[in-house]
């Protein structure tokens, strides 16, 4: 009796104790959840430039050499593009929110969408409450404080991802050693072959999305341009970013310049949504495959419960690494079966490589 008794009290402590370590746990994560996502960005970016920093090595250039290198042309390129296009945004921002400041502007620019489909009275109706978006807009921006404050932390940020991804790159082949030397021997093999199969996903998702995303903003500035479409550039840059979230950011991105078109001519408008829907067909059915078909093979509700669990986790960024995320938990899920990733998955559910960007 008195062995039972005490064998059920070991066992509450045992419970009691873990219970509170991860609660413990739940916490810390909780209080350096910033922390936990700069560092999954970072490992994100690490794996991304890692194929460019091995091309650097393979002739004869050190590590940390070649990871400079690779910094400097990322930021030379950024550079560029800063400066092609900076200043034609700005001018074009600038044309924006003089036209929003004039009294009655956003409502006349309004009227002139809502006029030809008859629905000038409706806008009458709500003149006030448009007239005052604004207002309301420059005092959900906040006071000049909070915006400097915002802007010291997004640098702090940035430049702590950057540290982190220059170490990750430096030391992430000995981490990723140790790590697995840590393991039991025979799972090291598995455990190793799931790493490089992981950055193989994760490095073509992140270069495929871009450049697929560049192609975009590309052709949605050279076909607004060609229609005169106002504002092309910034609408172009907008339409770009959006389409780096998976699934809905291209439609989300095709909607300002639409509008804007629109505002020109109903006709430019139609025109401008029929190369758009053509574009993100050929995107769909040709770019996708031919980028994505080595890296991700996921199935449809697969991504999209992905996207909609990393966007309700993490926000935007959560999207964007959702898709990954989901291929290593693939990846790893198969190799506990101990089967082939590309094999067994191709056999169990055949052709079902997804478009990532889809609608």
């Amino acid at each position: 009796m008195m062995a039972s008794a005490q064998r059920t009290a070991q066992t509450v402590v045992v419970i009691l104790l873990t219970a509170m370590a991860v609660l413990v746990a739940a916490y810390l994560i909780y209080r350096l959840s910033t922390v936990i996502e700069w560092l999954i960005l970072s490992i994100f970016l690490a794996v991304a430039l890692e194929p460019a920093v091995s091309v650097l090595c393979k002739r004869g250039v050190r590590r940390r050499p070649a990871i400079l290198i690779v910094f400097l042309l990322v930021f030379i390129i950024i550079a560029l593009v800063v400066a092609l296009a900076l200043p034609s945004l700005v001018q074009q921002f600038r044309s924006i929110i003089s036209v929003l400041h004039k009294p009655g502007g956003l409502t006349e620019q309004v009227q002139r969408l809502a006029t030809p489909i008859g629905l000038s009275g409706l806008v009458q109706t709500f003149r006030g409450q448009i007239d005052s978006l604004p207002g309301q807009l420059a005092s959900a921006i906040g006071p000049l404080t909070r915006v400097t404050a915002n802007t010291v932390s997004a640098v702090a940020a940035t430049g702590t991802v950057i540290v982190l991804t220059f170490f990750l790159l430096n030391d992430g082949e000995r981490l990723v050693t140790g790590f697995v030397g840590l393991l039991p021997q025979r799972i090291q093999p598995r455990m190793r072959r799931v790493l490089d199969q992981s950055a193989r996903a994760v490095s073509g998702y992140i270069t495929g999305n871009l450049a697929i995303s560049a192609i975009a903003g590309a052709g949605a500035f050279v076909g607004m341009t060609l229609l005169g479409v106002p504002y092309a550039l910034a609408l172009a840059v907008l339409l770009a970013i959006c389409d780096l979230i998976p699934l809905v950011g291209g439609t989300l991105g095709a909607i300002p310049p639409i509008l804007a078109a629109f505002g020109i001519s109903p006709l430019k408008a139609l025109v401008l949504l029929v190369y758009i829907i053509v574009y993100q067909q050929f995107e769909n059915h040709v770019l996708n495959p031919l980028v994505y078909g080595r890296s991700v093979h996921l199935p449809g509700l697969v991504v999209f419960l992905a996207v909609l669990v990393g966007g309700v986790l993490m926000g935007i960024l959560g999207a964007l690494i959702a898709i990954p995320v989901a291929e290593i938990i693939r990846l790893v899920a198969i190799e506990l079966r101990g089967g082939h990733p590309e094999r067994t998955f191709q056999a169990a559910v055949p052709r079902t490589t997804v478009n990532v960007k889809a609608v």
